[in-house]
């Protein structure tokens, strides 16, 4: 029951965009993330994410804690500096300050160059900016980077952290000049980058060796309480500053402190892929962004003529390109500095290499996921350009987390399957299913719970029990209500997103009992332990894909209507528990993911293939196949409120999957009852939401 209560808290598509203006100013926002009422110097409160994304309220009025402040064992001097070059890329060798021994043992070596990444607010050096960004560097160059982790100021409140950026910093500063001394190593092979707070820290680090380092780079510099901070990182901390605004006016600073300032998209929130309050996401985009311009460096901005047209993304001057490791690189506003900067026009496909490449970035909103690659270190999932995909056929194993291009139906061995969160885990389908799991009687479908939701309770589960007649009676149950029974898929949850999103489509827009079905007890067990589980979970009574396919045969096909959302592919193509056709009155699936996570083949009497049904869906990134695959429960729940997706009948397969249909209309998803059709039937719908 807690974990059900604490369902809403998942919600990010139930949003009163209505209501956004009323609540601007208000002193205290009520929605997790969302700093649509933010006003810099005017608002007390904001949502500042950690380095895992998760939002925590600020209050900005809190007075900095000086006593933590003057603690010796919490200041810049407790600076952690991990280590990692290609001979030890997965295991971190702490550099200690001042002590020789501790650099000669490691795999430092003064002749390469060398790249510090510094971490924000309420983070360590595990944190994704440290693992995408070094993971990028150690890809496609033989460097040495260092992860500074300050965990023990950073993970204090905001106020205090901003006040101990000077001596993080400082302390950073003398380590790197202790360092090079010790070394011979060259300044002008040192790159600092620092993410959020952490650019205020590489700046004040520049600083403090005299501004000796080569390059340095803010990516989307903190901006709550710097603007005009004496402490904030400043253009002329390096040989050559730069900064990537992605979230300016709220989490990032606007403002062009660095002599090169990039405003992809405009430079604020929203940026592309990113929820209407997930500011935290457009903040992150900052670290994406470089990351992938360290690896390809193909992302090229316009020079603008002021600040309004970077930040409207109008700018048509020379070209420069945005990131990238290369030390030599120099640039600066001309005339007037806080008047003229770059501008990344990144939201479209750009044409650069000399093969004539396209190069594409499309991230979505939950680029958060993380998961672990061959080599064993964490990078992020993120959509960059021309992935090998020949690498992977058959048994071998594909390494990019996320990208299924090389999977073949019945002949790979290796698939990527996101969980309920979207995160991505690497599945050997030739790994045998765990049969005392399967016959476990504390793990089978016996162990189905069911969350029922009303509108006299959408925020708080009530758990109806399968043959406890007062947990139906003291609940919110009215039989005269439709019944919508929502079932999710392989290692998620009740809390899982396509709960959380159709839910409450449904309760926003009709009067009706939703139950969610929670099956984890076998659905976070191997894949093919759940595939063979599949029959047990939906023999006791439930709906959604190929379990309430099971459900509805298990009743004698009397649901009036069956909705598959991009059901299972892998181990699903002629396995007889299936979803089919004729489990109810009605039986539809949405295919967005077909060939791969996805069924391809029509099982449903009318069969949805939006955009050609497979990957990629508008606006997933080129190995986010768990963006595709997610597509079908956001088409879906968005027709619930608008029923505004219509297809076109095709002829045959091939015209649907080529998305070149011109039959007869008919809607894509909706929650009416009395539906009915068959077919095939395709669309083109856009990248964000509403589609």
């Amino acid at each position: 029951m807690a974990e059900a209560n604490e369902r809403t808290n998942d919600i990010k598509y139930s949003i009163d965009k209505e209501n956004a203006a009323s609540v601007r100013w208000r002193c205290h926002p009520g929605d997790p993330g969302d700093n649509s009422h933010y006003v810099e110097g005017e608002s007390r409160y904001i949502w500042m994410p950690d380095g895992d994304g998760v939002p925590h309220l600020v209050d900005l009025h809190e007075p900095a804690d000086e006593a933590l402040l003057n603690d010796p064992a919490r200041n810049g001097a407790n600076n952690a500096y991990w280590l990692f070059t290609r001979s030890n890329r997965n295991n971190a060798q702490i550099i200690t300050n001042g002590n020789a021994n501790s650099v000669w043992n490691s795999h430092y070596w003064a002749g390469r160059p060398l790249k510090v990444i510094v971490h924000g607010w309420n983070s360590n050096g595990n944190s994704a900016v440290n693992t995408m960004v070094t993971s990028a560097f150690l890809d496609v160059s033989d460097v040495n980077v260092i992860v500074v982790d300050w965990r023990a100021l950073a993970n204090s409140g905001y106020w205090t952290a901003v006040n101990g950026v000077p001596s993080v910093g400082n302390f950073l500063g003398d380590f790197l000049t202790w360092l090079v001394n010790l070394t011979g190593s060259n300044w002008n092979n040192i790159h600092l980058i620092g993410f959020s707070l952490g650019a205020h820290v590489v700046g004040n680090a520049g600083r403090r060796t005299g501004r000796r380092p080569i390059r340095v780079t803010g990516l989307d510099p903190a901006g709550p309480e710097w603007g005009g901070n004496a402490n904030a990182l400043r253009n002329n901390d390096g040989g050559y500053v730069e900064c990537i605004h992605t979230c300016g006016g709220s989490l990032g600073i606007n403002d062009p402190i660095c002599a090169a300032n990039f405003y992809p998209n405009g430079g604020r929130h929203r940026q592309p892929g990113c929820g209407l309050v997930d500011y935290a996401c457009s903040h992150s985009r900052a670290y994406q962004f470089f990351a992938v311009t360290v690896r390809y460096n193909r992302l090229v901005g316009r020079q603008c003529s002021n600040q309004s047209q970077a930040n409207n993304n109008n700018c048509s001057g020379a070209a420069f390109n945005m990131g990238n490791s290369i030390l030599s690189k120099r640039g600066k506003s001309d005339g007037d500095k806080t008047k003229s900067k770059t501008n990344p026009r990144i939201n479209q496909t750009n044409r650069y290499s000399s093969q004539n490449e396209q190069v594409e970035v499309a991230m979505r909103k939950h680029i958060a996921p993380e998961s672990d690659n061959c080599w064993g270190r964490k990078i992020l999932d993120f959509a960059t350009m021309n992935w090998p995909s020949q690498m992977c056929a058959g048994s071998a194993i594909p390494v990019i987390p996320g990208d299924n291009s090389h999977y073949v139906e019945g002949e790979s061995r290796y698939i990527w399957m996101p969980d309920g969160d979207g995160v991505p885990h690497l599945v050997d389908l030739h790994e045998p299913a765990d049969e005392a799991l399967l016959n476990d009687p504390a793990r089978n479908g016996a162990n189905n719970a069911y969350w029922l939701f009303t509108r006299s309770n959408r925020n708080n589960a009530q758990i109806l029990v399968n043959g406890n007649a007062n947990s139906v009676w003291n609940s919110h149950y009215s039989a005269g209500r439709p019944l919508k029974v929502i079932v999710h898929g392989w290692n998620g949850n009740g809390n899982s997103l396509v709960n959380t999103m159709v839910t409450s489509a449904f309760l926003d827009v009709s009067d009706v009992n939703v139950i969610v079905v929670d099956w984890r007890a076998l659905a976070n067990s191997g894949y093919w332990t759940a595939v063979s589980g599949v029959p047990s979970v939906g023999q006791f009574p439930s709906l959604g894909a190929h379990v309430v396919g099971n459900a509805g045969r298990r009743t004698g096909a009397r649901p009036i209507r069956v909705t598959g959302l991009d059901p299972a592919g892998p181990e699903w193509g002629g396995n007889a528990n299936a979803l089919r056709n004729n489990d109810g009155g009605y039986v539809e699936c949405i295919h967005t993911c077909g060939g791969s996570l996805g069924i391809n083949d029509p099982i449903c009497a009318a069969n949805f293939y939006p955009n050609g049904g497979r990957h990629r869906q508008p606006g997933c990134g080129l190995v986010d196949f768990g963006c595709s695959h997610s597509r079908a429960y956001e088409f879906y729940a968005v027709t619930v409120r608008y029923n505004h997706l219509v297809g076109r009948q095709c002829t045959n397969q091939s015209q649907a999957n080529n998305n070149n249909c011109s039959g007869a209309a008919f809607n894509m998803g909706n929650s009416i009852l009395s539906k009915r059709g068959s077919g095939f039937f395709a669309m083109t719908t856009g990248s964000d939401w509403p589609f």
